[in-house]
């Protein structure tokens, strides 16, 4: 079909194309961070969920501090 075009109206195809691509990676990048926020949504409702499980006084800085203490105290 596209070889019956002439040179202008193939020129043409392919101008409309390019104009469409576009649009059709924006749909992509929509898409994916659609995603994202849903996954950031679940995340959000985990971690409350957790939270009712942990200490009143947790505080996951501290935490964090001892753990890289403990694993740098490993690795010497």
């Amino acid at each position: 079909m596209i070889g019956n075009l002439s040179d202008d109206n193939v020129t043409f195809l392919i101008e409309i194309i390019q104009r469409l691509m576009p649009q059709a990676e924006e749909k992509k990048d929509e898409r994916k961070n659609s995603d994202g926020a849903a996954a950031f949504q679940r995340l959000m409702a985990a971690s409350e969920e957790i939270g009712q499980y942990l200490p009143d006084d947790f505080d996951p800085e501290k935490e964090l501090e001892e753990a890289r203490a403990e694993c740098n105290n490993c690795l010497s």
